[in-house]
């Protein structure tokens, strides 16, 4: 891999980098991964200009032999991921439309009154650590969630493709039902729907979220988003490094504060 850090988190082990095209594995994209080397991972900073092995198991990716060949210059801007930047905290989220796992249309304005978790999901997706492990953890925030009536009725989960050619909703629906399991029927809490095609660049730029198609497969970013029920966008979760416990707690917080 070689690219420029776009930004670091070393609580979560991320590193978020606009990197080239990798030969026989992924065309140029902007992406997140984990970095299990603290020392490496703290030497890093925005504008660094990196070189690294990414490293694929059945059950996981990420950097090592991190390598900076360029510092970021002293006082330099830090680089922007362009259209998919990240969302920022307080922007509203625009009444984007989907198509769910019972074929019906739904406006994002629909939520509004509810603390809203949003994740996106390639159901074809091959690594364990991505798209499936955003599942379960949604799975697993659900059933604490139903667990606790006041918070049920005040929160919704929305997992979203980017595949609608693939993720019809009798495919949204099969997959869903792995997950909801009996706290949730009928898909009443969690919901599963597929981004139509001419939504997908402004949902996914607005989410900072990147997809590239490329030899039948999709290679795409991590994005999750804790939003408010005034439809703000409250906390973005880059990568795959978030634990449910983290979201609760934030979930938790939120309904606390006093509502306007």
């Amino acid at each position: 891999l070689k690219g420029t850090v776009i930004s670091v988190d070393v609580g979560h082990e991320q590193v978020i980098v606009d990197h080239e095209a990798i030969p026989g594995f992924m065309e140029a994209m902007t992406m997140s991964y984990g970095v299990k080397d603290d020392a490496a991972l703290k030497t890093l900073k925005p504008g660094d200009r990196i070189t690294a092995r990414v490293v694929v198991t059945s059950d996981d990716v990420w950097l090592d032999n991190i390598v900076v060949v360029q510092k970021a210059g002293a006082g330099a801007p830090p680089p922007k991921l362009d259209e998919n930047a990240p969302p920022r905290p307080g922007e509203l989220v625009p009444d984007f439309t989907f198509v769910n796992q019972n074929g019906r249309r739904v406006h994002f304005r629909h939520y509004r009154g509810k603390v809203v978790l949003l994740t996106f999901v390639y159901t074809r997706c091959p690594f364990q650590t991505y798209c499936p492990l955003m599942t379960r953890n949604f799975a697993d925030i659900n059933n604490q969630l139903a667990a606790n009536a006041t918070l049920d009725t005040k929160t919704h989960l929305l997992t979203l493709s980017f595949d609608p050619a693939h993720d019809t909703p009798t495919v949204l629906k099969a997959y869903g039902e792995r997950y909801v399991g009996k706290n949730d029927p009928g898909f009443r809490h969690w919901e599963f729907a597929a981004i139509p095609s001419p939504e997908l660049k402004p949902v996914s730029s607005f989410f900072g979220f990147t997809f590239e198609e490329q030899g039948g497969q999709i290679v795409h970013s991590l994005s999750t988003a804790l939003i408010g029920p005034d439809q703000k966008l409250v906390r973005w979760y880059a990568g795959n490094r978030w634990t449910p416990a983290e979201v609760l707690t934030d979930i938790k917080a939120l309904e606390k504060q006093p509502r306007t």
